[in-house]
């Protein structure tokens, strides 16, 4: 009676044959040279010194937000709920602090009716809102701090935060005073 076939055997046969060459020839080859030593190491220099205010027990201040340039998508390519997200994340609580540093009175209560108007309760955020000062030169020239605010703060702000230029003049784009407010007629 025949266990294995032929075929079979030829098989094992040569795959046994094979290992016991390779592995002649690996036991008659010569041993591989020891690892290199790494090279001695510097001697370390002397231990920096520590500053006071390094050792306070008060907690290290908050990580400033990324510019916005790092921002993965301009608000104009987000979906509605990106928007949403970015608007009641990145957007409202960078725009309170700076409105409150302004006037922290006047904008105690910042948030979405701030400046998207009453219709924001009820999930209305078109821009710009008639419900803001209708800008002209006389209103600017009457409130010039206010307008120096929104001019060198809000709108460079803004434009960051959504991944947009600042209004350009000379060539009439980017984001500016009329993406929020309505121009008085």
């Amino acid at each position: 009676m025949r266990l294995i076939s032929h075929r079979s055997f030829n098989v094992r046969g040569a795959t046994l044959g094979a290992a016991l060459i390779l592995g002649g020839a690996a036991a008659c080859a010569p041993p591989p040279p020891p690892p290199e030593e790494p090279a001695a190491a510097e001697p370390p220099g002397p231990m920096p010194e520590a500053k006071a205010e390094s050792m306070s027990d008060e907690p290290p201040p908050p990580a400033e937000a990324p510019p916005a340039e790092e921002k993965k998508k301009a608000f104009h390519d987000m979906d509605p709920g990106e928007k949403l997200n970015h608007m009641k994340t990145v957007v409202a609580p960078q725009m309170a602090k700076s409105f409150q540093e302004f006037d922290a009175k006047e904008f105690a209560n910042f948030g979405c009716v701030t400046c998207h108007g009453p219709g924001a309760k009820d999930g209305k955020f078109d821009m710009p809102n008639p419900a803001l000062p209708p800008l002209d030169k006389k209103l600017m020239d009457k409130h010039p701090a206010a307008t120096k605010f929104m001019m060198e703060k809000v709108v460079p702000e803004m434009a960051a935060l959504l991944g947009e230029e600042p209004y350009d003049p000379a060539k009439g784009e980017g984001f500016g005073c009329m993406e929020c407010h309505t121009e008085k007629k």
